[in-house]
């Protein structure tokens, strides 16, 4: 509760809503893997990261990929800011010294989407991936490719739904799965982090959205 608290308390002009009933970091390696501090502890004002999000609904109209920038600035900051059309649209900022914020926007977003393509509540969908944070599906030993090279990494995998007592409700989300692919190699610590409904026999997925490094500068 400590760290997640703490993230949250740099953050509440976006109201997310992870902190409430959710457990000590050290109680579950996964939630201490996804919730990693210190990750932005290298970064100087200046460097930045980018990230390219991108997501397919057809629950929802289509949506052109986004890129994200995560800027380091004076006073242990880091102002994430959307660009459109060459500008920056600044969306907030949050204390840069507990860490890398992606993970948490990640999952905030992903709970608008999902209360809005299912008509469900949002509070219900983000108590069931604070319950998931506490026992992932799996935490397995990857590989990933950066800077040329194959890197060590960690990916940790939740589903919200697997047992939830209304996902007959749900449809193509009750079998969601979310993946946080996460490497020491990689500035910022998060390589990819992913929420997709299953492949379907004609091809596809219902919902598909993932947010990437894309760039990093120092």
């Amino acid at each position: 509760m400590k760290r997640l608290g703490l993230v949250l308390a740099t953050i509440s002009a976006m109201a997310l809503g992870f902190s409430g009933g959710v457990h000590a970091a050290s109680e579950t390696e996964g939630y201490d893997l996804i919730f990693r501090t210190s990750t932005l502890d290298a970064f100087a004002p200046g460097d930045h990261l980018r990230y390219e999000a991108e997501m397919t609904n057809e629950a929802a109209a289509p949506q052109e990929p986004q890129l994200l920038d995560l800027v380091i600035e004076d006073g242990d900051k880091a102002r994430l800011s959307r660009d459109i059309d060459g500008k920056h649209q600044s969306l907030a900022v949050f204390d840069a010294s507990v860490g890398n914020p992606m993970a948490m926007f990640f999952l905030e977003r992903l709970v608008r989407d999902l209360a809005a393509a299912t008509g469900g509540s949002k509070f219900y969908i983000r108590n069931r991936i604070k319950e998931s944070l506490l026992a992932p599906e799996a935490i397995t030993s990857d590989q990933i490719t950066y800077d040329a090279a194959e890197q060590p990494a960690k990916r940790v995998t939740l589903a919200p739904f697997v047992a939830d007592q209304n996902r007959a409700r749900l449809g193509p989300f009750a079998d969601l799965r979310i993946d946080f692919l996460m490497s020491d190699a990689v500035p910022g610590w998060y390589h990819v982090t992913e929420a997709a409904t299953p492949k379907r026999e004609a091809g596809g997925r219902f919902f598909h959205s993932t947010l990437h490094l894309s760039e990093e500068a120092h």
